[in-house]
């Protein structure tokens, strides 16, 4: 409908990437971080649109502050060692590795305070598939990049599916890979946001070889070939592939109209086919995934790959022409 600045300070604060949106409050969450600051800022938005609450949290360092998660008690932060730089300012992506910067997790309560913060192995969270609690524990299940992340040469990095384990009576941090596959991009029923889910979809990054030259139509090895659904509760993982010349953005949960299962639902994603040179939206069966399409769109032209997507449902009466 228009922009929003999410009660932006005089500061010049700006929202980072990946609101998470609590469909249980019907509350906004964001993070918000500077160039060249030492704090960022929590918001919490009503759901007519007003700023409620904003806490000013201390990040030493000035971290990188992609995602952040949220659970039904606490919002969930990530400090990582990719830094701001000044120096690299004028190459419009101004951060950094920074080798004596700890890699933390912090638990803050939802109604601000005071953040807890638990040291974890050196790496990047890419981005988060949910976050819940487990009794006395947090359970944050999270793409990883691992130590060394160049944020200029993206597509070098081999990021996984993780979870961390972080026990708020012992004061620990258990960490665990869930997936060895190359992925990105997780999402999860967006029913499931800040509750427990068993299931999580991600996109593929690396499931087949690199093109073998430059007359390889496939147009970026960097997006991947197939989706991927996890099961983990059961741990177990499904892959819906799309072959050697496919590039599938990422993939969107959308439920049925009266779900009776966590996975009710579809997958909706932009399929670039290479040898068409166009993209196909592409529905599949959440419950049948490896199955045929329940449909693919054939579209007229190519539709850039992006990194994300949302579902967004309305009513078809009041669409406009």
């Amino acid at each position: 409908m228009g922009p929003c600045d999410l009660g932006a300070t005089p500061e010049g604060y700006s929202a980072n990437a990946h609101s998470v949106f609590d469909p249980h409050t019907r509350e906004l969450h964001s993070l918000a971080f500077l160039y060249d600051s030492q704090h960022a800022q929590h918001i919490v938005m009503n759901e007519s649109g007003t700023v409620v609450r904003t806490t000013l949290v201390h990040v030493p360092g000035n971290p990188y502050m992609h995602d952040f998660a949220l659970t039904e008690h606490y919002v969930i932060l990530f400090d990582a060692p990719v830094v701001f730089s000044a120096v690299q300012l004028p190459t419009g992506v101004p951060f950094v590795w920074d080798e004596s910067h700890q890699a933390r997790v912090g638990v803050m309560s939802r109604m601000g305070g005071d953040v807890r913060w638990f040291e974890v192995a050196p790496s990047l969270v890419g981005h988060t598939l949910n976050a819940y609690e487990d009794g006395t524990d947090v359970v944050i299940d999270i793409v990883r990049h691992p130590a060394g992340f160049n944020i200029r040469d993206f597509g070098a990095s081999r990021p996984t599916l993780d979870r961390w384990r972080v026990d708020l009576v012992a004061g620990k941090v258990r960490e665990d890979r869930l997936d060895e596959r190359i992925q990105e991009f997780p999402r999860v029923n967006s029913r499931c946001v800040a509750r427990p889910h068993q299931y999580g979809y991600a996109a593929a990054v690396e499931l087949y070889a690199p093109p073998t030259g430059p007359e390889d139509p496939r147009p970026n090895e960097g997006f991947s070939s197939a989706l991927l659904k996890h099961d983990l509760v059961r741990g177990t993982t499904e892959a819906h592939e799309f072959g050697r010349f496919g590039a599938v953005s990422e993939g969107v949960f959308v439920p049925t109209e009266s779900p009776v299962a966590e996975d009710d639902g579809y997958v909706m994603a932009y399929v670039h086919d290479a040898e068409r040179g166009a993209a196909d939206l592409v529905i599949l069966s959440a419950q049948d995934f490896t199955g045929e399409p329940v449909a693919r769109v054939h579209l007229p032209v190519r539709i850039p790959l992006g990194l994300h997507g949302n579902w967004i449902p309305g009513d078809p009466s009041s669409a406009h022409p």
